[in-house]
């Protein structure tokens, strides 16, 4: 798509989930694309769907986020995907989900760019006792107040291959013959990774109308339970739910948490006990002109071929 020749593009956290799959559909374009990355590795595993012409990966940090300015000349747009599940180190929710956001913003502002696309996630609120959400939420609010005109994504639970909800329970599923069930009765409403990534890149290229904020979920919701006996029943196996209460499973998650890759932790016990479902009837998945993949159609996909 030739229109598209010499725009560049920053996309920060290009290393998770999402961002895989956003940079491997990208190489469908003629985009110049700088990839902001803590992962050294990450150019190897990326270089096999974007021509090395067409992909810069800038070490960053941070620390020092000011040396990301002078990669902000002629800009087209800038795609923010960084999210973390855990702390390492106290204080990295709100500098990770919302100093990044408002600084992100100014220099957008700042360097005319003209397309700024954040990710957030479904249900957020400054309100909510858990970091992650209020983080995510104060990183909304501070984006928009120095970059007005943001695009701002929240997705529900991502599902596709390689992700960390089915992937996980499909691991821990081959090697035990019980599966834990947290909060078994929490709601949520996948979507696929790829018709979010498709989601961004129609906002890119100017195919939707451009509203302010986008909440996007699945065809359907499903309880915790649910998902877990889909899973089972697209593997074709049986396995033992051993029921367990968020709020009791704080306890251990307290002292699990100081591992530097925790199981879980007291955060995602709290996130656990509201439903991660649409609710406010905001424009969603089908207003950036895709239509949902149907849950299990994909699992099977993921998991019987």
């Amino acid at each position: 798509m030739r229109e598209n020749k010499n725009k560049k593009i920053l996309i920060f956290g290009g290393s998770g989930f999402l961002g895989k799959n956003l940079i491997n559909m990208l190489g469908e374009f003629d985009f110049e694309i700088i990839v902001f990355s803590q992962k050294k590795t990450l150019e190897k595993k990326i270089l096999k769907y974007i021509p090395k012409n067409n992909l810069k990966i800038v070490g960053w940090s941070l620390d020092n986020i000011q040396s990301i300015e002078n990669h902000f000349l002629k800009v087209e747009a800038v795609i923010n995907l960084c999210g973390i599940l855990y702390e390492n180190k106290r204080g990295d929710f709100y500098r990770v989900h919302s100093d990044l956001p408002a600084i992100l913003g100014k220099m957008s502002s700042k360097h005319n760019v003209r397309n700024l696309i954040h990710i957030s996630a479904l249900g957020v609120s400054e309100n909510s006792k858990s970091k992650y959400s209020s983080s995510k939420a104060s990183g909304e609010r501070r984006l928009l107040e120095n970059f007005p005109n943001a695009k701002i994504l929240r997705p529900s639970l991502l599902f596709g291959h390689g992700d960390n909800f089915f992937g996980q329970f499909s691991q821990m599923a081959s090697i035990s013959p019980v599966l834990p069930l947290i909060s078994r009765s929490t709601k949520f409403q996948p979507i696929s990774v790829i018709d979010v990534a498709t989601g961004i890149i129609n906002l890119l290229i100017g195919k939707r109308k451009k509203n302010a904020l986008y909440e996007l979920g699945g065809r359907s919701t499903y309880s915790f339970e649910e998902l877990l006996k889909m899973l089972l029943e697209v593997k074709n196996i049986k396995r033992i739910f051993l029921p367990l209460n968020s709020k009791l499973m704080k306890i251990p998650a307290f002292f699990l948490q100081k591992l530097p890759r925790p199981p879980f932790t007291v955060d995602q016990m709290i996130l656990l006990e509201n439903d991660n479902i649409l609710i406010n009837n905001l424009p969603g998945i089908e207003d950036l002109g895709v239509k949902p993949k149907d849950l299990k159609d994909e699992l099977i996909k993921i998991y019987q071929n």
